[in-house]
């Protein structure tokens, strides 16, 4: 299955595939699937990686992963807020913190990631408090089930 959900650049440069990811996004199994979820994130940023903007499925998909609270998730949030310039400036911040500020800053100070640096040179960029993060959740959470 996940074969047809990969990131695939057709010959008119767009991603053949984001459509059959996008209806896998909109079942709400996939919600409690955090390896698909991941996998989806990853394709995302590949997609972003090779176009502009964000996209609602990118923003979806991120926002579902940070919905399981994994400070392991840290890299792929990462790697969409810097996957292209418009990515960087509307995927959300407290995305990259969803694990929690604490849980976060000391899953990326113990970590021997290659991205570990550039990382903590961004989370330590932010003044988040644990509550901080809670509210942009709930926003978060009433934006997408408009």
């Amino acid at each position: 299955m996940t074969e047809a959900l990969r990131y695939e650049r057709g010959s008119d440069g767009e991603d053949a595939n984001e459509a059959a990811r996008g209806e896998v996004l909109a079942d709400d199994r996939t919600r409690g699937d955090l390896s698909l979820l991941r996998f989806l994130v990853e394709q995302e940023v590949l997609r972003c990686r090779n176009s502009e903007g964000l996209g609602e499925q990118a923003a979806l998909a991120g926002f579902l992963l940070a919905e399981h609270r994994q400070p392991e998730d840290v890299w792929l949030h990462h790697a969409i807020k810097r996957a292209n310039f418009d990515a960087g400036c509307m995927y959300d911040a407290e995305h990259v913190f969803a694990a929690g500020v604490r849980a976060t800053l000391d899953h990326v100070r113990a970590s021997d990631h290659p991205d570990r640096d550039e990382v903590l040179e961004f989370l330590t960029g932010y003044s988040f408090d644990e509550d901080d993060i809670e509210e942009w959740f709930e926003q978060r959470r009433d934006w997408f089930a408009e």
